[in-house]
């Protein structure tokens, strides 16, 4: 296991620790247990309970784990539930159309059309020679 992981678990033990025990018996033995045994034991992150999460230092993957466990074991209805599914759905939608965006294959492609549009331009340009050029060539005429 990579050491980024390590840290995710120690950032969401370290939420769980600081939320009590009443969201942690909601959560399977198992899983807590896994957090436990596979967290980093030498990064110890430390919250503020009064800043929001997403204020301070917190890494994005342990949000979404976060999320994922309000949403599996922490909701207490249905339509808060559909509510947290709608906003991650809402979420979902955005960053796919931030790609879509930012990848568009259209406007790759057309950017590379006219790129090799350009590539493939030549302009045909006139050749003169220069005064003392031509003053030789005379010279070597009268000898030839």
């Amino acid at each position: 296991m990579n050491i980024k992981t390590k840290e995710i678990y120690s950032e969401v033990y370290q939420i769980l620790n600081l939320l009590g025990n009443e969201y942690i018996e909601k959560l399977p033995k198992s899983l807590f247990s896994i957090l436990k045994e596979k967290r980093d034991t030498n990064y110890n992150p430390q919250y503020v309970e009064d800043i929001p999460l997403n204020k301070q230092d917190v890494k994005k993957e342990t949000i979404s784990i976060i999320a994922l466990l309000y949403l599996n074991y922490w909701c207490d209805n249905e339509n808060e539930k559909f509510k947290l599914k709608q906003i991650l759905k809402n979420n979902e939608d955005k960053y796919q159309k931030e790609l879509k965006d930012k990848y568009n294959s259209e406007d790759i492609f057309k950017k590379r059309y006219k790129e090799s549009i350009i590539e493939n331009q030549t302009a045909m340009i006139e050749y003169k020679e220069s005064l003392f050029r031509r003053f030789i060539n005379k010279i070597k005429s009268y000898f030839i």
